[in-house]
């Protein structure tokens, strides 16, 4: 199935729970107030009235090892003046510019703009006065505020240095009369927005200094050539023992042929995350933009991995998955064999003394070799599979052959795995719960110096192979009677169901008829479901299409007006579906890296507005739901291009 269908099946049995941005999370409200940052009391200088301090910032505490600190999926709205004021995003509004003198060991606010979302950091102890000068920069010193907003810059994430002595980290926002005074006048300020604040850590894999030497080897996969979809949890994968020094991160990000602005790349483990890195992108097929993105880290100061890791996108919306991948996103990382160097001397001392003793001890060794070989079996290492092929749940007999190894795993290929130390038994059991094409592998290390893995694989198809569907004609003018074929040799089958895609659908209990007719009265492309439920089991389906008169662009339309101006631009975008049936879902992407949505049939009309130069594409996307499922509708095809001076 290739990645570029404009329809593509949303994932829609025992769905994977969603990943989210590594980080935390956090609600700043719009009466939050920055200068209040390490104080007990909102301070109120400036005055305002009842509640013109506001309230104390938002408080998030730092990791001890932080090195710096950035902001995405930065999304909600404020207002400076009550329910009848302006409301902006978190870039804050242009009616008016900020001046605000420092207060309490916090630097003042001077910025073209008005209400946009700030940070400062402070250590442990109150903030020092007096505060450093009012200045915007991605190197604060402590209790010198910076200019937040939507967390990026020319569409990319900013990375703020976190300072020496830092302990704390506060979020909130700078209000004063006319925003031109000592701060104040919170009290009748409305809306909030909500960050997730992530932080890049000094990672290593224990003390030492490493080099980085060595053929660069993949420690993570999880791609696959088939078609793709929305929406990615972060796959995982583990060193065995060994230390790599990072070298490259990449993710795919199909979106529907849009590809996706780069944010960052970063890898998570426990109670720690090593990153982010800013990525880059290049184009996909069809020269589709921004479909991979990359990060590339020097091995001047290495990054060493050595343990168990995830792989996280800072888009995890758009990040690509499929049934191959199990609904983890398309991630492969590098890496190529780190050595300490402080390690170096003391095993040249063991090598010495090894080398004194009587020749009695050393010959213990190959006894123990000897052990491991009998344990694992001779021959070359190799997985062969019985049954290679069946109906969910598939229990499969994996018959293993292995030279003598230290440590063995086998990833089974639906999320699952097996890891231990010592020889390789001679066979094992895994039962397969979903259906799809998995593609289970066993991974061996020969020995605790090896610098390198030993890998077998085979193939096991759980149910997708077991259907067959197909429409005649596929194409016509309406009305359009067509024939459906429906095959299947799945067993023990208790309902079945073809959903035509134009909200209407047949089924029945027990085995499915040879054939079924449906007659299409209005232009469509219509993505058309056969599918059917052995007992409890995980539903095993098949899919056809079928165009009738001109196709999709009828039935769904994107226009926005204007389509040019100077920023900020604001632009309402006018939306209209006729798509059949029942509409679960709509989402509006701007093309500068925020979006609209919610559930049902879209809205009129959708306004927005864009705060900086650029070219954005702006897409439509709307899910239709059928009997098994939903189908993804996306317009236009090209993307709705809205240009901003």
């Amino acid at each position: 199935m290739p990645r570029t269908l404009l329809l593509a099946l949303v994932a829609t049995l025992a769905a994977a729970p969603v990943a989210h941005a590594a980080g935390i999370t956090v609600t700043v409200p719009a009466k939050t107030n920055i200068f209040g940052a390490g104080a007990k009391v909102p301070p109120d200088p400036g005055g305002g009235g009842a509640g013109g301090g506001g309230v104390l910032p938002v408080l998030v505490k730092l990791p001890s090892n932080a090195k710096s600190v950035a902001f995405s999926n930065v999304t909600g709205s404020v207002s400076c003046c009550g329910s009848g004021g302006p409301f902006n995003g978190p870039n804050g509004g242009t009616t008016y510019k900020a001046n605000i003198s420092a207060y309490g060991g916090i630097s003042g606010v001077a910025f073209g703009r008005a209400l946009f979302l700030l940070g400062v950091f402070i250590g442990n102890a109150p903030p020092r006065t007096p505060p450093p000068t009012k200045t915007a920069t991605t190197t604060p010193l402590l209790g010198q505020v910076f200019y937040v907003g939507d967390g990026t810059s020319s569409g990319k994430q900013v990375q703020f240095t976190v300072p020496a002595g830092a302990t704390r980290l506060y979020l909130g926002f700078a209000d004063a009369t006319g925003f031109s005074a000592p701060p104040g006048y919170f009290q009748d300020n409305l809306g909030s927005v909500k960050a997730t604040v992530q932080f890049a850590t000094a990672a290593a894999a224990g003390g030492g200094t490493y080099t980085c030497s060595g053929a660069q080897k993949k420690l993570l996969d999880s791609t696959n050539t088939g078609g793709v979809v929305n929406g990615g949890r972060p796959p995982s994968f583990i060193t065995f023992g060994k230390a790599y020094c990072l070298t490259q991160i990449t993710t795919y990000h199909w979106n529907n042929g849009q590809g996706a602005p780069p944010g960052t790349l970063s890898l998570k483990t426990t109670g720690q995350t090593i990153g982010p890195f800013p990525a880059k992108a290049s184009a996909g097929q069809g020269g589709a933009k921004n479909v991979n993105w990359y990060a590339n880290v020097s091995t001047s100061k290495p990054v060493v991995l050595n343990g168990v890791y995830s792989c996280v996108d800072s888009d995890p919306s758009t990040w690509s998955s499929n049934q191959q991948s199990h609904g983890t996103g398309f991630c492969t990382v590098y890496g190529v064999p780190a050595v300490k160097k402080a390690a170096a001397a003391p095993k040249a001392k063991a090598k010495a003394k090894a080398k004194s003793k009587p020749k009695a001890k050393p010959a213990a060794k190959p006894t123990a070799k000897a052990k491991t070989k009998a344990k694992g079996g001779k021959g070359k290492l190799s997985i062969k599979a019985s049954p290679d092929n069946g109906n969910p749940p598939l229990t499969v007999t994996f018959t293993l052959s292995s030279p003598p190894v230290v440590q063995w795993r086998i990833d089974y290929g639906d999320g699952q795995s097996t890891v231990k130390t010592g020889a390789v038994p001679a066979s094992i059991t895994h039962k397969y719960t979903r259906a799809g094409d998995y593609k289970p592998k066993l991974t061996v290390l020969s020995s605790p110096t090896a610098t390198a893995a030993q890998t077998a694989t085979t193939s096991i198809t759980v149910g997708t192979s077991l259907m067959s569907f197909s429409a005649k004609p596929t194409s016509g003018s309406p009305p359009l009677t067509v024939t459906f074929t429906l095959g299947t040799s799945v067993q023990n089958i208790t309902t079945w169901s073809v959903d035509f895609g134009d909200g209407k659908h047949t089924g029945g209990s027990g085995k499915p008829p040879a054939t079924v007719t449906h007659t299409y009265t209005s232009a469509g492309t219509y993505a058309v479901n056969f599918a059917v439920k052995p007992g409890s089991y995980a539903v095993v389906a098949a899919f056809a299409q079928v165009t009738v008169g001109g196709g999709t662009p009828p039935a769904l339309s994107l226009s926005a007006s204007p389509t040019s101006g100077t920023h900020p631009l604001s632009v309402t975008f006018s939306l209209s579906s006729t798509i059949p049936g029942t509409v679960v879902s709509w989402q509006l992407q701007f093309g500068d890296g925020q979006q609209k949505g919610a559930q049902g049939k879209p809205p009129a009309t959708v306004p927005h507005t864009y705060a900086k130069a650029g070219t954005y594409l702006a897409y439509l996307i709307v899910v239709q739901q059928q009997q098994y499922g939903g189908v993804q509708y996306v317009v236009p095809r090209n993307g709705l291009a809205v240009t901003v001076r």
